[in-house]
């Protein structure tokens, strides 16, 4: 079916459709790049999809010099014996391998596996954890620094995860190790619901805009429309399990690449399909035309080439794009001719035949109603009521709770990551003033924008970071000390604020408001009111004397102003 005449003319169709919205298929393509790539570098190349890893290994190793790849698999068999305990067998063949290329002969298979498999997560060697110790890194302070560092520094989302919990975990920051592991599920999530998903939205719009006009760039968003997002990305994430282990048997990863190559296509045109029906269906409409699928890959590789040696230049402004249009004009050309071939109950799942008309309209594609399926909370149905306005005794009461929850924070995880006791703080009671002036300030000031969590998460984040902006450098004028420094943290201003101790603000300043200011106040209001203005009372006496104590004897010392953790 996909005879040399059908092949060109598939291509001469993939300019067609590029040329017809040149612009938007570039950014399309661009923006897809940066989602899944997390940039997209002018240096490195082209780009590499989720589901095109395996075919780029030949390419990649084609573009490799020898000293290149020589470099790599002696970096990969001292990590290998490190990190992951290679069998003796393997390494003994990724040594015997290094030899044999020093005198100019090729790859062991165990080689060819080890490469094959970095190409899996692009990679360009197992990392040494001794020389990306995030110690010596650009950040070097807070858990977002670590999973930065780490995940920049291997190149791999696995490998900087493995990394980033051997720095927290085994090196004594126990309490840290909860929120490097909230960081390790997000970006999991990331990855199965935005990255590896993202690419169904891709195909959909090279579907549409080769016989649709006036497609626009929303498609890219088509996991999220109609509540298909959790279908979607469990076909997918099963793609690319099986498609990874598949590739550990070198022949069989890449038979299985084109075997599932229109899984994607398959899902973008009904997002309802079961996962066993998409790979079935894959799977009939490649059979006997999976060789042929792969000469028009290599037809490709002169672009490949080119985009290399223009530093990527011209697969940003028309290869990576061009590609892309061919390869949905191959799956719509492979479908048209073997669909009524399908069985009844597979046939039934391609139905979308606005796709496969003849010709093209100067409209959009009847697509839907686009619903973005984000899961959303009403607020409304919370138990306490989160729009009251508080009493000056219960402002009294939030602010020293905050206060002493704060306390009671730093100390604990100071504690637990450096085993001794610190009285944290400015004051040398048990409380710190700023937490207890943050949450009152997200009471009074941001009522206003209660009834919208994200304007109140942004507001909180600006609040807060001004506050604790303003505090530090009013403390250091004051008093030549720092009570706290930021300086090596991931997106630090001056060392006074930093994006991670910001989200958490953000995060905690939503909690203020929606759930525990007013459940805290509703346990105190329980409390008889002469009793409360009592205690009230007894507390502000305490907080004025210390104040008086603190500027004439600073609460400094060993972990609260020098020796920071």
């Amino acid at each position: 079916m996909l005879n040399k005449y059908v092949r060109r003319e598939i291509r001469r169709e993939g300019i067609k459709n590029l040329k017809r919205r040149y612009f938007l298929n570039i950014l399309i393509i661009f923006v897809t790049s940066v989602i899944i790539n997390g940039g997209y570098s002018l240096a490195s190349g082209r780009i590499n999809y989720t589901d095109d890893k395996s075919v780029s290994t030949t390419l990649d190793m084609v573009e490799e010099s020898k000293t290149d790849v020589e470099k790599n698999v002696e970096a990969g068999i001292n990590a290998m014996e490190e990190t992951v305990s290679t069998s003796d067998f393997l390494t003994k063949d990724l040594s015997d391998s290094t030899n044999t290329m020093g005198r100019g002969l090729d790859l062991s298979n165990a080689s060819i596996i080890y490469k094959f498999i970095l190409n899996i997560f692009g990679i360009d060697s197992v990392p040494d954890p001794s020389k990306i110790s995030t110690t010596s890194a650009q950040y070097y302070g807070g858990v977002a620094s670590v999973f930065v560092n780490e995940i920049t520094g291997s190149q791999s989302f696995i490998f900087g995860v493995l990394n980033g919990v051997n720095e927290v975990v085994f090196k004594g920051k126990v309490a840290s190790s909860i929120i490097i592991f909230l960081f390790a599920i997000l970006s999991i999530f990331v990855f199965v619901f935005v990255k590896n998903v993202i690419v169904v939205g891709k195909n959909r719009y090279y579907l549409e805009q080769r016989r649709y006009q006036e497609t626009g760039p929303g498609e890219l968003l088509f996991p999220y429309k109609n509540k298909r997002l959790k279908n979607i990305s469990a076909v997918m994430f099963m793609k690319y399990l099986f498609q990874v282990l598949w590739n550990l048997t070198i022949v069989g990863g890449f038979i299985k690449r084109y075997e599932y190559l229109l899984i994607p296509y398959i899902v973008a045109e009904n997002p309802e399909i079961g996962k066993r029906d998409a790979f079935k269906i894959s799977k009939l409409l490649m059979e006997g035309d999976k060789y042929k699928a792969f000469l028009i890959d290599v037809s490709m590789l002169p672009w490949y080439i080119l985009s290399y040696f223009t530093f990527n230049l011209s697969g940003l402004f028309f290869s990576d794009a061009y590609i892309e249009c061919v390869r949905a004009e191959l799956y719509m050309r492979i479908r048209t001719e073997k669909k009524e071939s399908l069985p009844l109950e597979l046939r039934k799942w391609l139905n979308d035949d606005m796709l496969a008309i003849d010709h093209v309209e100067n409209r959009e594609h009847p697509s839907g109603v686009e619903v973005l399926d984000l899961p959303t909370v009403d607020i409304h149905s919370l138990k306490h009521d989160y729009m009251r306005k508080y009493s000056f005794l219960s402002l009294t009461q939030l602010f020293f709770t905050y206060s002493l929850v704060g306390w009671l924070w730093e100390v604990g995880l100071y504690l637990a990551q450096s085993g001794h006791f610190y009285n944290r703080g400015t004051l040398h009671g048990p409380w710190l003033p700023i937490y207890g002036v943050g949450g009152i300030l997200i009471i009074l000031l941001l009522r206003p924008i209660r009834e919208k969590p994200g304007p109140l998460f942004a507001a909180t984040v600006g609040v807060c970071g001004g506050l604790e902006y303003f505090t530090s450098w009013i403390l250091e004028k004051l008093f030549n000390a720092k009570w706290w420094d930021y300086t090596g943290y991931f997106l630090n201003l001056n060392g006074r604020i930093c994006l991670e101790g910001l989200l958490v603000f953000g995060m905690a300043g939503l909690a203020f408001s929606y759930i525990l200011s007013p459940m805290i106040d509703d346990m105190y209001m329980k409390v008889n009111e002469k009793t409360r203005k009592i205690v009230c009372l007894v507390l502000i006496v305490i907080f004025i004397l210390d104040i008086i104590w603190s500027v004439m004897s600073p609460n400094v010392g060993e972990g609260i102003t020098s020796g920071l953790v």
